[in-house]
């Protein structure tokens, strides 16, 4: 009995004097946060100005946040109060109406876009006989400003663009698709959490660059949307502490008869691995659930398809465009898409080897206001070998007009046998993002994009073609 008591008691000693290091610590803490750093950190001033354009809480939320030791512990907490308090804003991330997170315009790097805007140019003149189109997707924050929260300050996107478009001239096109996305400012053009569109938005714009393009979409399968995922948390909702808990769905578009699906072999020249499909599902298991679309970002992907035409298309682009570039597969024999922040290779081989029939750079706002890895890129396709050498990838001055296909009599369309593959899901349609990659054994990386598909008898003269065949059927 004497030795139950005292083990009790042990028992509450023990418990008081953790109590007691806690709050003594907590006291510690307190106290050290409350020393003064040197008037590094100044209380920023009341204002009616700030208070009504919201200033007033944001910097007193940096003031709060600086004086913490612990930052990163008290991060959520301090997100919460300043929530509380009616701030609008964390880390460059609006919390708008229906719990929409807004990234801010970004402001313009005006060196950076000089650079890029000079080296496009300079890419447009020196491959004078290949169209250069320039297509940068508004940002949620300018399409659906709607849903900003009340005095939320920012930069004028659509300024941007109007200055970007005017000192690129007439000799580049501008694919309109800032008036295109305000037709449908009221849809689900982006997800809650992410910054990118989603494939409705990519959709609309997908219409847009068509018409710019002259494309004929009166061939083109009928598309039907098809939901994979229904709980994708984007980035901006830990970025910002806000949003905690939002899950947005994930749509993808897919022919409404599976046999109109495009047969394609999609080789991510990063990984040297290719698959018959442009979704890679495994994606939907992990945290980036956006990487569903083309397996997510690399620096260099190349697309081959067995459609009937001679069309080839180079793609310069951020994130926007994985979503979108799956619609764009019924108008081309090849697409080849380069992220020059993470590309690492040669531009003029690209265009040596390949004989392209238009070129695209694809942006959002806020990722071409602010880039500096496009215009060192694209310093690799200007050399002074390539200027003196190459007019252009399908050019006049070789005597080849590969895009029509008719001078050197091929058609450049391949056999495929009459074959079906072994599951059309493998191609589009709702299964269409089942696929798996499959180990490349391409040597070479770029070698296959070379030549043609086919040559004028019909046979088959591209390797990567001939793999396409046994990986589709």
């Amino acid at each position: 009995m004497e030795q139950t008591q005292k083990r009790k008691k042990k028992k509450v000693y023990t418990k008081q004097i953790t109590a007691l290091v806690i709050l003594g610590l907590l006291t510690i803490f307190c106290l050290l946060n409350l020393i003064p750093n040197g008037g590094k950190d100044k209380k920023p001033k009341l204002t009616l100005k700030s208070v009504l354009d919201g200033g007033y809480m944001e910097e007193y939320g940096e003031y709060l946040t600086s004086r913490f030791l612990v930052k990163g512990a008290f991060k959520s907490l301090d997100f919460s109060v300043r929530t509380m308090f009616g701030e609008r804003e964390s880390e460059g991330i609006y919390r708008g109406e229906e719990q929409y997170l807004l990234e801010k315009i970004a402001a313009m790097d005006e060196q950076a876009v000089e650079e890029n805007i000079q080296r496009i140019e300079e890419l447009a003149g020196t491959y004078y006989n290949i169209p250069v189109y320039v297509m940068l997707v508004p940002d949620a924050a300018n399409i659906q400003s709607q849903r900003l929260p009340a005095y939320a300050a920012g930069q004028d996107q659509s300024r941007q663009f109007k200055k970007i478009r005017d000192r690129l001239g007439t000799g580049i096109n501008w694919v309109e698709t800032e008036k295109a996305l305000e037709k449908h400012d009221d849809e689900p053009l982006y997800y809650r959490t992410d910054r990118n569109w989603t494939s409705l938005g990519a959709f609309y714009g997908y219409e847009a660059l068509a018409s710019a393009m002259g494309l004929d979409t009166s061939s083109a399968p009928q598309l039907d949307p098809y939901v994979v995922n229904n709980d994708f948390i984007g980035p901006l909702s830990e970025k910002s502490g806000y949003g905690k808990g939002l899950e947005d769905s994930i749509t993808i578009y897919a022919p409404k008869k599976i046999k109109d699906s495009v047969r394609l072999v999609m080789t991510n020249m990063d990984t040297k691995k290719k698959s018959a499909t442009l979704y890679d599902s495994t994606k939907l298991e992990k945290e980036d659930k956006y990487s569903l679309f083309l397996g997510g970002d690399a620096g260099m992907i190349d697309i081959k398809t067995t459609v009937d035409t001679t069309d080839r298309l180079l793609i310069f682009k951020d994130s926007f465009a994985n979503c979108l570039i799956p619609f764009l597969t019924p108008y081309y024999r090849e697409i080849v898409a380069v992220d020059p922040a993470l590309y690492g290779g040669d531009i003029q081989e690209i265009m040596q080897k390949a004989k392209f029939t238009s070129i695209l750079f694809l942006y959002s706002g806020n990722s071409f206001v602010t880039d500096t890895h496009i215009s060192k890129v694209l310093g690799t396709a200007l050399s002074t070998e390539t200027q003196s050498g190459i007019s252009g990838a399908g050019g006049e001055e070789n005597g080849s007009s590969d895009a029509e296909g008719g001078e050197n009599g091929s058609s450049d369309t391949q056999d495929n046998d009459g074959g079906e593959s072994d599951s059309d899901e493998s191609s589009s349609g709702p299964g269409v993002y089942s696929g798996a990659d499959e180990d490349s054994s391409d040597e070479d990386g770029y070698s296959d994009t070379d030549g043609d598909p086919a040559d004028s008898d019909g046979e088959d003269t591209d390797s990567t073609d001939g793999e396409m065949d046994d990986e589709t059927e």
